[in-house]
């Protein structure tokens, strides 16, 4: 069989060939005839070669870990108010609470990649998870504010792992043609988490109190835990190097035997996030993701509940609902024609191509994005004219819509380009998705609150559109991510050009 087409600057394999190499037989074809990349071996312990339906449950597990994550990391933030008056501090102090998870879950997880790429996922999954419960418990039961904060610094660095390492977990477990569709699934639950959160955070803790914001989902966190220790297996795996490993009980498979791959932890790995940025193939989608997430989702949430309460006059509850319920439908509705469509693009071009996968096919889903625009700047039409809250919740939910599309693309794109390097990817996409909000529900709680992106912009997205008018100021947003999506469309035309240009990185070519 011929692999001259498929011997390209793929990122997921140094070439076809040396994928086929690593195997113990015959290449292995997809249903359409072509090699599988990366080329599943023979040993028993290859998670290419775990059944389909335990796949599927590794990936839904994942990612209702990251959506727990997630959620309860927002879930406090319609009772800033109530927290405030409880442990007499002002409302921007409460809303730390917030900031300091999304900080720690940011950045820690550039610090976990280096170990998970050695000592394995599974070990970091558990372990991380019980403290990220525990951060939640310390929060609920803390009598003081500094008690409060140190919860959620623990349960910050806990949460880091499912946001930093699941895109890594998933390109473990599927090849390229096929991991588009389970990728999205991960992207929704990530992106749907804060979604969902001020949905049911009103009603929590004005019923039960502001404390069960953080005892639920610790709660949760603890029945997930369990169930990773059960039944979540390793999926590191050496595409070169699997002689000496033996099968094992399940049991056995359970336990912790140190180092999975056979190399050392060093101090050059600890920057190996950043030093992905320098491809053009990372970098650019990370930066117009930067700027999807933030007016594409976070942007309603700081926004959302000073023009709620000020436009619609909703109490809580209602602002709750208004805010979480359009963004959750648009998502679900934007994954619904984007992880498995991406998939049937590449291989389509496949067809077409010998077998090659080109990961810039996976950027033909660009023109769904532009949607992002048309419902960030209407929104803001429909606010500035007084329009029904239901005009501007249609709106919102077109726009979350576009974001569910990009962040699909975005994630597989960019471990489709550099699949060795996934840990590192998700670690510097979740970096600078972090990197851009302190978010609130509360109407009261608005003026303490800003969106952070870049560390600059965000201070000005209420006070622009009060001073020139929400149509022209989320006008203009809408138009600066519209402007940050050229550099991909030129990446579809000369995106693989560009890859051969940098290279690929070999420090993970066992991976």
């Amino acid at each position: 069989m011929e692999y001259d087409n498929v011997e390209k600057a793929n990122g997921d394999n140094v070439t076809a060939k040396a994928n086929v190499a690593y195997t113990d037989s015959t290449p292995k074809l997809d249903r359409f005839g072509f090699p599988l990349v990366p080329q599943p071996s023979d040993h028993p312990d290859d998670p290419l070669n775990l059944p389909k339906w335990r796949k599927v449950y590794i990936v839904l597990l994942v990612s209702v870990i990251a959506f727990v994550a997630q959620m309860g990391s927002a879930l406090i933030n319609p009772a800033f108010v109530q927290m405030s008056k409880d442990l007499h501090i002002t409302v921007e102090q409460a809303s730390y609470c917030t900031t300091v998870f999304i900080l720690f879950s940011g950045v820690f997880s550039m610090f976990l990649v280096p170990f998970a790429n050695v000592y394995g996922r599974r070990i970091l999954y558990v372990v991380f998870i019980i403290i990220a419960a525990a951060g939640q418990f310390g929060s609920a039961g803390a009598p003081t504010y500094g008690g409060v904060i140190a919860g959620r610094v623990f349960n910050g660095l806990g949460a880091a792992v499912p946001l930093g390492l699941g895109p890594a977990t998933i390109c473990d477990l599927f090849t390229q043609g096929e991991r588009g569709l389970y990728m999205g699934i991960y992207t929704l639950s990530v992106t749907n988490g804060p979604h969902v959160a001020p949905i049911a955070g009103g009603y929590i803790a004005q019923r039960l109190g502001w404390r069960w914001c953080f005892w639920i989902p610790g709660i949760i966190q603890t029945g997930l835990w369990v169930l990773l220790i059960f039944t979540l297996p390793e999926t590191l795996f050496s595409r070169k190097d699997h002689s000496k490993l033996e099968k094992q009980s399940y049991t056995q498979k359970l336990l912790f035997h140190g180092k999975v791959l056979d190399r050392k932890v060093h101090p050059r790995d600890f920057v190996g996030s950043l030093r992905m940025a320098q491809y053009a193939a990372v970098l650019l989608p990370s930066i117009w993701y930067m700027t999807s997430n933030t007016y594409g989702s976070a942007l309603f949430a700081v926004t959302g509940s000073h023009l709620a309460a000020t436009v619609y006059h909703f109490n809580t509850e209602q602002t709750g609902l208004f805010m979480g319920v359009p963004l959750t439908i648009g998502c679900i509705i934007g994954e619904a024609t984007a992880g498995w469509v991406s998939d049937a693009i590449i291989n389509a071009y496949a067809r077409r191509h010998g077998g090659y996968r080109k990961p810039e096919a996976r950027l033909y889903l660009l023109p769904l994005t532009t949607l992002l625009a048309v419902g960030t700047a209407t929104f803001g039409y429909c606010i500035q004219s007084r329009k029904p809250w239901i005009d501007a919740a249609v709106c919102m939910a077109v726009s979350g819509m576009a974001t569910q599309v990009g962040t699909t693309m975005v994630y597989t794109y960019t471990t489709d380009s550099y699949k060795p390097q996934s840990g590192e990817i998700g670690a510097v996409i979740n970096l600078i998705k972090s990197c851009r909000r302190r978010p609130t529900i509360s109407a009261r709680a608005y003026a303490d609150e800003s969106i952070v992106f870049a560390f600059t912009i965000g201070f000005y997205a209420l006070p622009f559109g009060e001073s020139v008018g929400f149509d022209a100021s989320f006008s203009t947003l809408a138009a600066i991510n519209l402007v940050l999506l050229l550099p991909l469309v030129y990446l579809i035309f000369k995106g693989e050009k560009i890859r051969e240009r940098q290279g690929t990185p070999t420090d993970h070519a066992d991976i």
